[in-house]
């Protein structure tokens, strides 16, 4: 009889099991596990491939993600705004930090210490009437000059602020004093002087309207240009774009402190520009993507037009932003080179003044940034400038040596905590007491 109990229980005990099985199934069993989500496009650098069902979050495939986009939103990108245009039916996605920064597969951090990185930085690009015009007469060299391009060629990443949206059609612009479109053809001459990634985080991405702006991202995309800054969400527009180079991984951040109206800030459902007037969400930012790179860098939109230097908010944003774990902030919005300032350590170049743009604002400096690894295995950090002029037409590099040396001193005169010497390369002030000291030990000067 006892045997019959103890065979009734244990068929009991495995229906219990089996029925046990079935409910976590039907509760669990279709969900997605924390942050994965289906059937998504990522793309990563000039590549992009869709995300498998079976895929997990363990997955180190999203090396260099820069955006998520479901595929029939890619091909369709303008069907996504609401009517009013600010509107997005895009829910943001929470992607957890290991989703969106984690390394690939084969990525290994190595110790590179022959290595240098070189990161060229350029202002605001807007193709106006007159570079277009001289571009459909004389090409490129209509609207920048060799000496320029070479230096764009030589660098491993050009990064520059898109001040306007693309766009063909033009009938929604917004109501303010200024609104900057640039027809989609028009980004031919874009890709052929070689910009790589472009900040939309600015106060003129949004001036006709969501669909223009959603049209600009498809146009970059379309060109394999990358971007950041803006998106369809706040997720895409606050995400950092990763560059792996050898070993070395590198995180591109840019937010906007410059926005006609809230209306323009990305939120959750709505297209828009990441939001760089409450800095503690860029912070953030920075914190989260900052142990998964070996370098973060920030483009800001901020300060005032036409003044010559920073504020004091620019100031005391640019302090929390390196407090929260920069390497280099470089700056826009105010059309006028402003100054160079070191905290901590961190180069902060306040405004690189107009690149291609076609106004009235003249100066402009393209500045390269190396880290260098052949002197410290952490990447010791040069700044260069390299003066020039943007005309209405043309931006070119200054070759007068008298004129060099002008704009550097005049530039020097701005910048109290470095000193840029004559070719254009910028010493920390520790770096020029330490070599002086070197001098003094040497004999060389007394």
């Amino acid at each position: 009889m006892s045997k019959i109990y103890r065979k009734i229980i244990i068929i009991v005990s495995i229906l219990v099991v089996i029925c046990f099985a079935a409910v976590m199934f039907v509760l669990y069993g279709n969900k997605k596990s924390d942050g994965i989500y289906l059937n998504e496009t990522i793309v990563i650098d000039d590549e992009s491939y869709d995300k498998k069902e079976n895929e997990t979050a363990d997955s180190n495939e999203l090396s260099e993600a820069t955006e998520v986009i479901k595929e029939n939103e890619k091909e369709n990108v303008n069907d996504n705004a609401t009517e009013n245009e600010n509107e997005s039916e895009s829910i943001a996605i929470p992607l957890t930090s290991d989703e969106k920064y984690k390394a690939s597969n084969n990525f290994k951090k190595v110790d590179i210490r022959e290595k240098k990185d070189v990161f060229c930085f350029a202002g605001d690009v807007f193709l106006s009437k007159k570079p277009r015009a001289a571009y459909d007469e004389k090409g490129l060299d209509g609207i920048i000059d060799e000496s320029y391009l070479k230096i764009l060629k030589n660098s491993d990443l050009n990064i520059a602020n898109l001040e306007c949206s693309i766009t063909d059609n033009i009938e929604n612009a917004e109501d303010k004093t200024f609104t900057f479109a640039l027809p989609t053809k028009y980004v031919k001459p874009i890709t052929e002087i070689g910009i790589d990634l472009f900040t939309m985080a600015n106060n003129h991405s949004l001036d006709y309207g969501a669909n223009a702006m959603l049209n600009t991202i498809k146009v970059l995309n379309d060109n394999k240009i990358l971007h950041i800054g803006a998106g369809k969400n706040i997720e895409e527009a606050k995400r950092a774009y990763i560059k792996e180079i050898d070993g070395k991984r590198y995180a591109f951040l840019a937010a906007s402190a410059v926005l006609p109206s809230d209306n323009w800030k990305a939120t959750e459902t709505r297209v828009g520009v990441f939001d760089g007037y409450d800095i503690r969400e860029l912070c953030e930012e920075i914190k989260i993507v900052k142990p998964y790179v070996d370098k973060v860098i920030v483009y800001m939109h901020w300060g005032r037009e036409l003044e010559t230097v920073s504020n004091t908010w620019q100031k005391q944003y640019a302090r929390r932003i390196v407090d929260a774990g920069a390497d280099l902030i470089i700056g826009s919005h105010s059309h006028i080179v402003q100054e160079i300032e070191y905290y901590k350590n961190v180069p902060i170049v306040y405004s690189l003044g107009n690149f291609i743009y076609g106004g009235t604002m003249r100066d402009t400096i393209l500045v390269t940034a190396t880290f260098d690894y052949s002197v410290d295995k952490a990447g010791q950090l040069q700044l260069q400038i390299f003066t020039g002029i943007s005309s209405y037409e043309r931006v070119k590099k200054d070759r007068n040596k008298d004129e060099i040396a002008a704009k550097i001193k005049e530039l020097q005169d701005k910048s109290s905590t470095c000193y840029i010497g004559d070719n254009g390369i910028v010493f920390t002030m520790e770096q020029v007491a330490e070599a002086l000291k070197q001098l003094e030990s040497s004999g060389e000067i007394n």
